[in-house]
């Protein structure tokens, strides 16, 4: 038999019997090409960083303070962005955030360092907007015992979007130009911006207008660090995006500067990592939810990414290992958002999430660790040695992970 809910007619106003399983369907379709949209926002850039660098006159590495830039634009509306689900609602909050990427591509697309600036802001703010929305709506139709792989599932959409952006721009910018195939990209995000307002009548009919935005900064802010593991999931949130995202943005350009490969073949490894991490993300759900522990799979996929990124200089010794580096990390690397996710939905009190104040820390360690990376690049002088130093964040977070099972499993408490 299929799960119902009740909820009202937007046309008339009256109660109506909704089956949960077509919404829940539906609802993870759009939310996952959503996700596929931003991400490949995000990552654009950092598939073309030779053709970018030499329009530009920089270095391709110096790419990485454009990923800090889109990721510090979005701290301030992570923190808002609880507050504009509860007073728009899931549904134009989710829209407001695919138009950011769509107007992101644009100014990208002007090729001036301003444009790409302004460019990064903007797809920094649809970024923050857009898991809030969407874990909105899903927490509500996600069956608990199926929650870490619905949300994984989701989260696949951040691997998928980085393989679409890996084997799809570097071509369309050999054969149109970057500018250009930039400009066919932003047609994805606005397609399904448009697609999301026949949805806004059934997401948005919980929504307030007189909920409080900037006013509840704080109140959410307390939440999380009076919440024990919501705690834990915002401090490995922002272990795990910096080591992810660093992975992500400086794996081609490692390739191609430090083991002379072909800028074709290094984005086809990326791209095959990125297709791993689809993979991954929903096997770890699939875990999670048998371990009946998303903290002991966050502990497993941390180890795993410090010792992915501890081998990435086999690469110029035994290509085949550091391949093999490259699928693992694809697989454990990009694989805990989905469980991070579900596991701030089971632990946020009362209604709704907290998604929104624990990814603040996300973005700061996105923010962060690009820019890190970058600088002690210039330090060591190699990408394989700057990776072996942020294998200390996965182990890190792994530690935490596994200190937070044991907590749980012994006391009972989130």
């Amino acid at each position: 038999m299929k799960d119902t809910s009740l909820t009202s007619d937007p046309a008339t106003g009256h109660p109506m019997t909704l089956t949960r399983e077509p919404q829940l369907g539906s609802a993870l379709t759009l939310t996952t090409l959503s996700q596929i949209a931003a991400t490949s926002s995000v990552l654009a850039l950092t598939t073309i960083p030779t053709m970018v660098a030499v329009a530009l006159g920089i270095a391709p590495h110096l790419l990485g303070y454009q990923v800090s830039l889109i990721y510090a634009s979005g701290v301030f509306f992570s923190m808002l962005a609880s507050g504009l689900v509860k007073r728009w609602g899931p549904g134009q909050v989710g829209q407001l955030a695919l138009i950011g990427a769509g107007f992101g591509f644009l100014a990208m697309a002007t090729g001036t360092l301003a444009g790409i600036a302004l460019g990064s802001v903007m797809i920094g703010i649809g970024y923050a907007l857009n898991n809030p929305s969407s874990s909105h709506v899903l927490s509500r139709l996600a069956p608990p015992k199926r929650r870490n792989l619905i949300f994984s599932i989701k989260q696949a959409g951040v691997p998928l979007g980085g393989m679409l952006a890996a084997l799809a721009l570097p071509p369309l910018s050999k054969v149109i130009g970057w500018q250009w195939a930039l400009l066919l990209f932003a047609c994805f995000p606005l397609g399904l911006a448009a697609i999301y307002q026949g949805f806004r009548p059934i997401w948005d009919t919980e929504k307030n207008p007189k909920a409080p935005v900037a006013r509840g900064i704080w109140a959410g802010q307390k939440q999380v660090w009076n919440t024990p593991s919501l705690g834990v999931l915002a401090i490995i949130g922002f272990l795990y995006s910096g080591v992810q995202l660093s992975i992500s943005a400086f794996v081609v350009a490692m390739l191609i500067e430090q083991f002379n490969w072909n800028p074709l073949t290094a984005a086809l490894i990326a791209a095959l990592m990125q297709g791993f991490g689809a993979v991954g993300r929903v096997f770890w759900g699939l875990v999670a939810d048998w371990l009946g522990s998303g903290f002991l799979v966050l502990a497993i996929i941390g180890t795993l990414t410090g010792l992915c990124s501890l081998s990435f200089g086999a690469f110029g010794f035994a290509p085949a290992l550091g391949i093999a580096a490259t699928i693992v990390a694809g697989l454990a690397g990009s694989g805990w958002n989905g469980v991070m996710l579900a596991e701030t939905a089971a632990a946020s009190p009362g209604t709704g999430t907290l998604t929104g104040e624990v990814l603040t820390y996300t973005f700061v360690g996105v923010m962060v660790g690009p820019a890190m990376f970058s600088a002690l690049y210039g330090l060591a002088g190699d990408f394989s040695t700057t990776f072996s130093l942020f294998s200390i964040l996965g182990f890190a977070g792994a530690a935490l992970s596994f200190a937070r099972f044991l907590i749980v499993k012994t006391r009972g408490k989130a």
